[in-house]
């Protein structure tokens, strides 16, 4: 029978309260946004052309046009560019073929082959500790050691969101997943090429005391806070600044052109009686595959997960978990509050995701290339080495935005359907569905902010370090690895919690996330 559009004439106006609280509820973010990101990124454009050097950044410098710029370069900018790009090489191919092919696997070898593959693809999602596992690689290549160390998480992000690509709400449905698999696999590729090009944690422990495997993260830090010369740092941070708001650009494009959205399913499909034999025998033999590899990766940190350092090495628990949890709470809970205004009270109609476009802008962007801004901030505000400096200074979680809109915008375009349909659609079936969803954007929020290097190593010393500071500083010594506090990262306790809870959603939620393009269709017969 022939699927039918569910949008069967044009959607009512939006009542004018709706208008309204959808553009108030923006407007926080709206103003962080101004604050966290464009304001830190026109001080680190103008601050390139000015010499700008030891810690007194807030004071003007001389203009020194684009020499700062020449300086990077001599220094191996252009070299630092290339590597990073290398680096996303293995990461592109991962979700570009391995990922989708287990995905597909598991959805057409039915229920239980899905949830085998969520099952065994939770430990890579929750073993985030980058600079436990590049420490724990530290005497193979960087490039080696951040294709081992990532391989895992990119594996099990990718074939998560290719499983929402591929997810039919009923057995008989004729959707066609393919434009919704090729709108994940845009999006991976983009977000790999953001996050490789931004890499600090494995160029600098993997070039640990060398100029080996420059990145410009790297070439930033070093310029900074070693050479003091900051105009030349900046100038390096502005050459990552400019491909990452392209890139975010592209992203953002990619989510709202095509109507891309997330839909919560109410149950998951029927199971197969007799599940396919090849997808099963392709799925096992790729998930081995993939699993040996993840071992591979992060064996050597596992292994020492529960070494706490030699005896007297002072807890580092407080300023390693606690700020970033001040910045989650601000960040998720602000960013939550816009995706619904935009995407589910959708203030001007099927335009509204147009609002996310000024934060698309800022959407890859991580801690490194905005540091000497909010490093000079925090010199202005006497709070370096101190648990406040300690707060990560990103105010929006922008990906958690945009994860959050896609959800509220597939819940509210379902909820239309109902009523022009002459349903009752209450607005606990936007908002009930994505509840689970935003307490997963808080704990990964909390667990990236949490395990970010960069930021420890420019703020915190002496009297107030973390667990990445105690882990480089042992470095220095060139300890044994079971004196290293490896646990002081990512507790053993805390990683059993994280895994359990991830299999929970997955099984439990996330099975039932869709991800889908184009305008509402009814997957099943219509109602005679």
């Amino acid at each position: 029978m022939t699927i039918q559009p569910t949008m069967l004439r044009p959607p009512t106006p939006r009542p004018g309260w709706q208008v309204a609280v959808g553009l108030i509820l923006t407007l926080p973010a709206f103003v962080l946004l101004l604050t966290s990101y464009v304001e830190p990124l026109y001080w680190t454009v103008t601050s390139s052309f000015r010499k700008l050097n030891g810690l007194r950044l807030t004071e003007g410098g001389d203009s020194v046009g684009w020499d700062n710029y020449d300086t990077a370069y001599s220094r191996g900018l252009a070299d630092a560019h290339w590597f990073t790009l290398s680096l996303a090489v293995v990461p592109i191919l991962l979700v570009l073929l391995l990922a989708p092919a287990i995905a597909w696997a598991a959805h057409a070898g039915g229920t239980w082959a899905r949830w085998v593959t969520r099952v065994a693809l939770a430990l890579p999602l929750v073993a985030f500790a980058p600079v436990a596992i590049a420490v724990a690689l530290r005497e193979s290549s960087t490039r080696a050691s951040y294709w081992l160390g990532t391989f895992g998480l990119v594996v099990a992000l990718a074939a998560t969101a290719y499983l929402a690509a591929l997810r039919r709400r009923t057995l008989d449905s004729t959707r066609s997943p393919i434009p919704a698999a090729l709108v994940v696999g845009g999006l991976a590729v983009l977000t790999v090429v953001a996050v490789a090009l931004q890499d600090f944690t494995y160029s600098f422990i993997g070039g640990f005391g060398t100029r080996a495997d420059l990145s410009p993260a790297r070439l930033m830090y070093e310029t900074s806070f070693r050479t003091m010369t900051f105009g030349v740092g900046a100038a390096a941070s502005v050459t990552l600044l400019v491909p990452l708001i392209l890139l975010g650009l592209a992203a953002t494009l990619l989510v709202i052109l095509p109507g891309t959205r997330l839909e919560v399913d109410p149950a998951a499909p029927r199971a197969q009686k007799t599940p396919p034999l090849v997808p099963w025998i392709v799925g096992g033999v790729l998930l081995l595959a993939t699993l040996g590899t993840v071992i591979s990766g992060l064996g050597p940190w596992l292994s020492h997960i529960t070494e706490t350092g030699r005896p007297g090495t002072p807890s580092t628990w407080v300023n390693t978990w606690l700020p970033p949890v001040v910045s989650t709470l601000v960040g998720v809970t602000v960013a939550a509050l816009a995706a619904f205004g935009i995407s589910g009270l959708r203030p001007f109609g099927r335009h509204s995701e147009w609002l996310l476009l000024p934060f698309g802008l800022f959407l890859f962007v991580g801690s490194a290339p905005l540091a000497l801004r909010n490093f000079a901030a925090g010199v202005t505000a006497d709070r370096l080495d101190s648990f406040i400096g300690l707060i990560p200074p990103s105010r929006v979680a922008i990906p958690a935005l945009f994860i959050l809109a896609l959800l509220f915008r597939g819940q509210a375009q379902r909820r239309e359907v109902l009523l022009q349909e002459g349903h009752r659609a209450p607005w606990t079936g936007v908002l009930l569905p994505a509840l689970p969803m935003l307490a997963l954007a808080y704990v990964a929020t909390w667990l990236v902010q949490a395990q970010d290097l960069i930021w420890p190593l420019v703020t915190a010393a002496g009297d107030h370090p973390t667990a990445q500071n105690a882990l480089v500083q042992s470095l220095f010594v060139r300890r044994a690895p079971d004196e290293l506090p490896y646990a002081q990262l990512l507790p053993l306790w805390l990683l059993v919690l994280l895994f359990l809870a991830a299999v929970a959603a997955q099984l439990l939620y996330l099975d039932r996330v869709a991800l889908r393009v184009g305008l509402p269709e009814r997957d099943h017969p219509p109602r005679t």
